[in-house]
């Protein structure tokens, strides 16, 4: 996640107060991190897999007021 958050993800969403903040887990926001990490970079020839953290999925994640972002 640290590595996503560093690499230009919009990790603020999922950071305190943010909409996509709770549920308040390490796999929450990292779901959030990597999937904003990816839509940036994918054109860049950037990957998904994250050693194995990450995967790819069909159905939208977005609750509430957390939007998932797709490019």
């Amino acid at each position: 996640m640290d590595y996503a958050c560093g690499s230009g993800a919009d990790c603020g969403m999922a950071a305190p107060g943010g909409p996509c903040y709770l549920p308040d887990t390490l796999m929450a926001h990292a779901s959030f991190a990597f999937n904003s990490y990816w839509q940036r970079n994918k054109a860049a020839g950037g990957t998904c897999d994250f050693a194995g953290s990450a995967m790819l999925i069909t159905k939208d994640p977005s609750y509430d007021e957390c939007r998932y972002v797709y490019m």
